[in-house]
């Protein structure tokens, strides 16, 4: 009987894990690709730390920068953690493109960006801790035919605590 609770209880913990993430599952088919950086490896307690996603979308690709028609913008959404608090993520401007089917223009990125991501380690964490932060990005992108289904890559940084 308790193999069998531990065989389950096993299988169930993947599900668990990526549960905690808040992310949705990722799409089997990704539009662009994302590198998540923190602008520095190490931090004092109580420190700001900028953590960093370069998003270059695919060739022929744009990802939408406001949410227009229905599209669903870029956007970082970190995991709640404790001991980390985050501040607004900065996009750069974007740039203002038609879109498909229309005569309209929306904001777009076509070329690589960086989302830059402020979080401030809490005063009381302890030397050589190592904060790992969890987010996800959501994007809805498109070509000169087509949008695709909205999509989502999920990403982590560390950073260990001095």
């Amino acid at each position: 009987m308790r193999q069998r609770m531990a065989a389950s209880l096993l299988a169930v913990l993947p599900t668990l894990a990526f549960a905690q993430t808040l992310a949705p599952k990722p799409s089997a088919v990704q539009y662009i690709t994302v590198v998540a950086t923190p602008s520095v490896a190490s931090a004092a307690p109580g420190s700001a730390v900028t953590l960093w996603v370069d998003v270059t979308p695919k060739p022929g690709v744009h990802v939408y920068a406001s949410d227009s028609q229905g599209t669903k913008p870029v956007a970082l959404v970190l995991t709640p953690r404790a001991g980390v608090t985050a501040g607004k993520p900065k996009l750069p401007p974007a740039e203002m493109i038609k879109t498909v089917g229309t005569t309209e223009t929306v904001a777009a990125y076509r070329k690589p960006f960086r989302i830059e991501q402020p979080v401030t380690i809490a005063p009381t964490a302890k030397a050589g801790e190592a904060v790992t932060i969890a987010g996800v990005v959501n994007y809805q992108a498109c070509d000169d035919a087509v949008c695709y289904p909205p999509g989502a890559v999920p990403l982590s940084w560390t950073v260990t605590v001095k």
